[in-house]
């Protein structure tokens, strides 16, 4: 993505493309640089399934992993398997170390409370009830599942990063 941008930046001023391209270009642009690594995440609320709302910036712990997840999306579950069986990520969640927010940003909520045993219950399980995660465009979700390592203060250590790059990271916090 930060190579793209810069090649999307150059393009979005060339005059010898026609101005639409530009445009085109120049939005990429803007949804590369939303929540870049060592920026501060944006702060976004979501809601559980007891209705609880709280924010991201609500969370404390050494390191947030923040899941953008679906139900009935093969690869969430895939994740959630790891996270739940391999990584013993309970352990890093009991510890402080780490949190896991899992949040649903699309408009099927009848889905996502079905969905919910799925999720383990030490996560911070939920969704966006004002939809703004996806109309504001606070974040470029451009894929299910969209995973971001932030560190204490929310700032962006990992973005839209593969999941094996996550789980290779939690792995070297259960290490220590």
């Amino acid at each position: 993505e930060d190579l793209y941008a810069v090649y999307a930046r150059k393009l979005s001023g060339y005059p010898g493309i026609p101005e639409e391209k530009r445009a085109v270009y120049e939005y990429d642009v803007k949804m590369c640089a939303l929540n870049s690594i060592g920026s501060p995440a944006a702060d976004f609320i979501f809601s559980d399934a007891a209705g609880h709302v709280m924010s991201l910036y609500d969370i404390d712990a050494e390191y947030t992993l923040l899941f953008f997840s679906n139900p009935g999306c093969h690869a969430c579950e895939g994740i959630i398997k790891v996270l739940s069986e391999q990584l013993s990520a309970s352990a890093l969640i009991a510890s402080g170390r780490l949190a896991v927010v899992n949040v649903y940003i699309d408009e099927d909520l009848t889905a996502w409370y079905d969905y919910m045993s799925i999720y383990p219950e030490d996560w911070y399980n939920g969704y966006d009830p004002n939809g703004i995660i996806r109309s504001d465009v606070l974040y470029n979700v451009r894929a299910i599942p969209s995973l971001y390592i932030l560190d204490r203060d929310k700032t962006v250590l990992m973005k839209d990063a593969p999941d094996q790059r996550v789980f290779s990271f939690l792995a070297s916090m259960a290490d220590v």
